[in-house]
């Protein structure tokens, strides 16, 4: 009987060390979206390499649906590196203590080869878009598997192959790729659909802008919806269009123009509607749906869609993006 009870008890203290061991072992296995974050992206002379052009769809899929604050926590995981996202983002706080016409010329001189400063004195990107900066470093340029991408302050994306490249070797060499990147910083009207010339896909860039104002006109908020494709791989299948809106910044009515202000971002709906190349350009892919709140931001503010197979060749819809600022912003139309 003693050694029945001996044995009983040595059987009940193996299980035991396997459980435990089990659970230390559950408790250090990443899940599948921290192990992609973490094993197919690094970082490589101040700029971010990606493993392949996979990982980095995955990845921006996942990054470009944080909030700001969780965009700062994934940045920072990365010693060494500094996105364009946060630079501009830090320039535009120190932008909204500007509050006379010599401190306005100090930082026009500071910072005139990094952002553009509007007529009306705001101020937007001069490199990139909204959903690039997330990625590229303070002199737009990241890498995806042996490929190297370069934004330019010439509103153009460089592709090449290669050692990195400086900006006088980019000049002087013709084995690269340069696709245009589209920047409207003119307002449009509201329109019932958004399409290019017949027989034609969009470019990289953005589709559409709107200004939208308070009703006291003291306060307003730019609306932007913007593409960005993604060339297939050795061009034997169709690339990827991502489409989504950018809440650039809320501005306040201040010294000299218009400066951005710490705010909160809403979303009540939003319902788009696709058409591609790949399937003749027969509807197929919509968008219904409300996104999360952001508050206590300093824009911009992605709100992201899913991406889809086709270059995109029609948008026709309806979205509504407010803030604090501006809680009575109507719905536009595209």
């Amino acid at each position: 009987m003693k050694n029945k009870f001996n044995l009983r008890c040595l059987i009940l203290s193996i299980l035991a060390v396997i459980s435990v061991s089990s659970c230390k072992k559950d408790a250090n296995v990443k899940k599948p979206e921290e192990k992609l974050l973490t094993n197919a992206v690094s970082i490589e002379n101040g700029y971010l390499k990606f493993r392949d052009q996979k990982a980095f769809d995955s990845i921006g899929t996942i990054i470009s649906n944080y909030s700001p604050k969780q965009l700062e926590a994934w940045e920072t995981s990365f010693k060494g590196f500094t996105s364009y996202r946060s630079l501009y983002n830090n320039i535009q706080k120190e932008y909204s203590e500007v509050n006379d016409s010599k401190a306005f010329d100090l930082f026009q001189k500071k910072y005139s080869e990094v952002v553009t400063i509007r007529p009306d004195s705001s101020i937007t990107f001069k490199l990139g878009t909204p959903y690039s900066a997330i990625f590229m470093n303070t002199l737009g340029e990241f890498k995806v598997g042996d490929q190297f991408r370069k934004y330019t302050k010439a509103n153009s994306l460089i592709l090449y192959t290669g050692a990195h490249r400086n900006e006088s070797e980019l000049k002087n060499t013709s084995d690269m790729t340069v696709v245009p990147v589209k920047r409207m910083l003119m307002t449009t009207n509201n329109t019932l659909s958004i399409a290019p010339p017949p027989g034609q896909s969009f470019n990289n860039g953005m589709l559409s802008q709107r200004l939208l104002y308070n009703g006291d006109n003291k306060r307003r908020v730019y609306i932007e919806l913007w593409h960005e494709f993604t060339p297939p791989e050795h061009l034997v299948a169709f690339g990827s269009p991502r489409l989504y809106f950018s809440v650039l910044q809320e501005l306040k009515k201040t010294f000299g123009g218009w400066r951005s202000n710490e705010t909160d971002y809403y979303s009540n709906g939003t319902n788009l509607q696709f058409t591609t190349s790949a399937n003749n350009g027969v509807p197929f892919y919509s968008f219904n749906g409300s996104f999360g709140p952001h508050q206590g931001v300093n824009g911009p503010v992605i709100y992201n869609m899913p991406s889809f197979p086709g270059p995109c060749n029609s948008v026709t819809g309806t979205a509504r993006f407010t803030t604090g600022g501006v809680p009575d912003a109507p719905t536009v139309y595209y």
